[in-house]
């Protein structure tokens, strides 16, 4: 291994510094670009509110702006213990969090990557040259850039380097130190928050180890060290992160992540996208080339001498008879096509991976090691180590390869089929003329290293700076901030000027209005977007509006404004950025909803008159099976959030002033079709049984024998399915109970985003009187639409019953992110529902004394309490996190403790 000196890093460090200032100096210093996508809209949403409360002294721990309310303390990508992201309070603790900041941050880790595999680099070649080749192209590669939008991946990866050093230098040279250390900073990368990264790097390292232990030159002397090793740094990095792990493993369990099917965790690259290691605009896209395919996972431009450098790399090590690094770029990049390779089913079966999506990503290893190759193939062409066969054949290879480029380029046509390739072509003849000229004594040696790195550099800044994908032409002052959304601040004005506090917003208005906006403003919403969102909350919101992307709204007609499930998420005020979707929905012919204003900032407002202040009281609650059977009651048009309390069979335990209501499940392999197949749904993240192929013909017919009725009365029929086909399903049910003969119907049946199950809905199909004895169920498709049913209940409804819940009233509301206090005053005992999310953690308290929360219409919090007069108070304290923060907290003294007596004894 190879060290630098002291001078040398200090040099590299301010060298990188300014050439990534130049490479974003439109994003640092005008106000005219800005890093687009989820950096904007999901990443400074989130930390804006982390910023928020750590300056004035909080620890972020439940957020009540987006979905309702949002443990943000289990969302690993809120990065709220990554220490760098600390800073942030230091150098703008007076104030909201600038976006600019936030940009700073991530341009300041593509420095750091460019640092660190220059240093690790180092450890391999002699070549100063060689190794600032490594960290220029690992810094500004595609497979980097294209991701700047995804700020906790970036932060993630620019770790790979120093993490994979510190490994390598511990197991190689028995340093207990370097080992321990490479372990620390493997926590601090997955407290950067993106796990996914930190999982590819232990598959790294546990490859690399065991590599080095059955093949390696020193192997007889690793065992057992490398193992122990590699659970020194698996150890100390999850200790370290205890204090996200545990959070987020809790949140993990109950949110949509842990619904990932086969389709998420294998779907990949495309087969071609290796053509953009060398032709960065194969699909488009860069420098006003019209794109014909996404970018994000299919762009790793690398630069032609990168890419020829990389290879001769490659050469150099099986010349050395070290396949590790050949074998890591073909296994990572075959994983990296998912589906469409051959190792798709692996992953899905691999515990650990498959708790990922987006396997394309796998790519980012190839492109560590392809980076680190390139530095070992410039030192060896550099300093003329090469083998001497193909030294001597070198330049003839050059030259064939380039001519065989202007063919293609002239006679195959590429170069008008391809942007781009002609540049490619001028690129490559540069690179084979000056190493040509090299290799026969003609070009001084510092010559084809500045010209080597002036033509990489080049094809980096031209294809990769100033692009739409990591410098988006607005102003980052105005795209989201205190005051405005998307340029405008009218609306945030109004919405802010309520004092109120008991409401919240629902925008089915596009981006940053109905992804996490809120956060910034600080204004309440029953939207947003996060990949982990509550899986309970999005199945909530799925019972009235059609949802694109976790709790985000699709602007589709199939949106059931009208419903009480709205009122009790108490969205006061309704925002539409669509004037043919307001009629749709039926907002202006409403005696539910008022305008409030017409056009501001290109959207229309409406004002809830239904909508629940924070609580409500219930005599008592009806019990159903399970949370399926809940959700499905609640879509159903019985329902009316203020006079219904709903509860599942496991939360009312020995809650008294319930009771149970009768259910019934219908089999779809009972059911007689007139055609269709009831298969499983492979869509699913645990496959369940579903009649596919039925409904896609008119008068398409299901028949149903009911089983036997127990108890006779008016039962509900409900239907879950989805409908991503338009026009939606119209069906008819006709329901035989005796002698008395019911239908319903016509019924349109609201369409769904995807066929996924995880998108599905619920549609009331009807009201019938059922007696004991022979029951027939039929459904009859009235227009061609397919369908995928999932399943059929009958549920019984209540008698009605007049004035159920007496006289009662809520009063000294005391409201903060974490704790929320209130008086409460009934005339009978029974259940008092407050509209916040439930979720482990929160604690309740009536007049001082614990209570158990109980969960209501599937996701509020509901507590039991007796006639009279009380005082609630409900706080948020995360399950087990006090255990996580002390083993984190010890973790990081231990090393510091460790790492002083290393220093005092060297």
């Amino acid at each position: 291994m190879h060290f630098p000196s002291r001078h040398e890093k200090w040099l590299i460090l301010a060298f990188l510094a300014a050439i990534t200032i130049f490479f974003y100096w439109k994003v640092l210093f005008t106000n005219h670009f800005m890093f687009p996508g989820d950096a904007a809209t999901f990443f400074y949403p989130y930390l804006s509110f982390v910023h928020e409360e750590m300056r004035h002294f909080h620890l972020p721990l439940w957020d009540p702006y987006a979905m309702s309310g949002f443990p943000i303390i289990g969302d690993p990508e809120s990065q709220i213990f990554y220490p760098i992201n600390w800073l942030f309070v230091v150098i703008h603790p007076f104030g909201e969090l600038p976006y600019k900041l936030v940009e700073c941050q991530e341009i300041l880790h593509f420095c750091l990557a460019g640092l660190f595999m220059y240093l690790l680099a180092r450890t391999f070649v002699h070549s100063k040259a060689a190794a600032l080749c490594s960290g220029l192209l690992f810094m500004f590669s595609g497979a980097m850039v294209v991701h700047t939008q995804h700020l906790a991946s970036i932060d993630a990866m620019a770790w790979f380097p120093l993490i994979f050093l510190f490994a390598r230098r511990g197991l190689l040279y028995e340093d207990l130190f370097f080992t321990v250390s490479a372990g620390v900073i493997f926590g601090v990368q997955i407290l950067a928050g993106h796990w996914q990264h930190s999982a590819y790097l232990g598959v790294l390292l546990l490859l690399y180890f065991a590599y080095e232990a059955f093949f390696g030159p020193d192997r007889a002397h690793l065992w057992p060290r490398w193992i122990l090793g590699l659970l020194i740094i698996g150890g100390v990095g999850a200790a370290l992160a205890m204090v996200q792990i545990i959070p987020t493993h809790e949140l993990g369990d109950l949110s949509v992540r842990s619904y990932l099917n086969y389709s998420d965790i294998t779907v990949g690259n495309e087969r071609r996208f290796l053509y953009t290691l060398f032709l960065p605009n194969f699909y488009g896209g860069l420098n006003g080339v019209p794109a014909w395919s996404g970018l994000t996972f299919n762009y790793v431009f690398l630069s032609v001498p990168g890419c020829l450098l990389g290879l001769l790399g490659l050469i150099e090590t099986v010349r050395r008879r070290n396949f590790f690094w050949l074998g890591l770029i073909l296994l990572c990049t075959e994983i990296s096509y998912g589906n469409q390779g051959h190792l798709g089913n692996a992953i899905y079966h691999t515990p650990i991976l498959n708790l990922f999506r987006n396997p394309n990503t796998f790519f980012d290893v190839a492109n560590f090691a392809l980076c680190l190759m390139v530095a070992l193939g410039a030192d060896a062409l550099f300093s003329r180590s090469l083998p001497p066969l193909l030294l001597k054949y070198l330049p003839a290879s050059l030259t064939l390869l380039l001519l065989s480029a202007i063919i293609a380029g002239l006679v195959i046509r590429l170069g008008d089929r391809i942007q781009g390739w002609y540049h490619m072509l001028a690129v490559l003849a540069l690179v084979c003329v000056a190493i040509i000229a090299m290799l026969q004594n003609k070009l001084p040696l510092i010559a084809l290293q500045g010209s080597i790195l002036g033509l990489m550099l080049f094809q980096l800044f031209f294809y990769q700076m100033n692009q739409v994908f990591n410098a988006y032409p607005q102003d980052p002052r105005k795209h989201v901030s205190r005051d405005f959304a998307l340029g405008q601040t009218k609306v945030v004005q109004f919405l802010r000027a309520d004092r109120g506090e008991d409401f919240r917003m629902a925008a089915i208005a596009g981006p940053v209005w109905s992804d996490s906006g809120p956060n910034v403003w600080g204004i309440r919403g029953i939207y947003g977007w996060n990949p982990i969102t509550i899986r309970r909350y999005d199945e909530y919101i799925r019972g009235f509006t059609n949802v694109e992307n976790y709790a985000t709204p699709w602007g589709g007609p199939d949106t059931n404004l009208q419903s009480s499930m709205l009122d009790l998420l108490g969205a006061k005020y309704v925002l539409v950025g669509d004037s043919d979707l307001e009629q749709k929905f039926g907002l202006p012919q409403s005696e539910k909803f008022e305008s409030i204003f017409t056009g501001w900032d290109s959207l229309d407002g409406y004002r809830n008159k239904n909508y629940l202040s924070r609580a409500w009281f219930f005599q008592k609650a009806y019990v159903l099976p399970d949370e399926e059977q809940v959700f499905a009651l609640m879509a159903s048009n019985w329902f009316d959030g203020r006079k219904t309390l709903l509860m599942e069979a496991k939360d009312a335990g020995h809650a008294t002033l319930v009771e149970s209501q009768s259910t019934l499940r219908l089999d779809l392999k009972q059911a007689t079709v007139s055609k269709g197949d009831s298969i499983g749904d492979l869509l699913c993240a645990n496959p369940i049984p579903m009649l596919a192929g039925w409904a896609n013909h008119k008068d398409d017919w299901l028949r149903y024998e009911i089983p036997a009725i127990t108890q006779a009365g008016s039962y509900v029929l409900l239907m879950k399915y989805s409908a991503a086909q338009r026009p939606t399903p119209s069906l008819e049910v006709a329901v035989n109970s005796g002698d008395n003969l019911q239908r319903s119907g016509p019924i349109t049946v609201p369409g769904t985003i995807e066929w996924r199950c995880d998108r599905s809905r619920t549609v009331d199909l009807g009201r019938f009187e059922l007696t004991p004895g022979r029951n027939q169920l039929k459904i009859i498709s009235r227009i061609p639409s397919d369908i995928h049913i999932y399943a059929f209940w009958l549920i019984r409804l209540p008698a009605e019953e007049s004035n159920t819940t007496g006289a009662f009233s809520f009063s000294n509301y005391s409201v903060s992110e974490n704790r929320i206090s209130f008086h409460s005053q009934q005339d009978r005992g029974g259940f008092v529902m407050l509209n916040e999310i439930n979720y482990p953690g929160w604690e309740g308290n009536v007049d001082g004394n614990p209570v158990p929360i109980i969960q209501g219409d599937g996701i509020f919090r509901v507590v039991s309490v007796p006639a009279g007069s009380h005082d609630l108070e409900f706080r948020f304290w995360p399950t087990h996190f006090t255990i996580g923060a002390a083993i984190s907290i010890m973790t990081l003294a231990l090393y510091f403790i460790f790492a002083i007596a290393r220093l005092r004894s060297r």
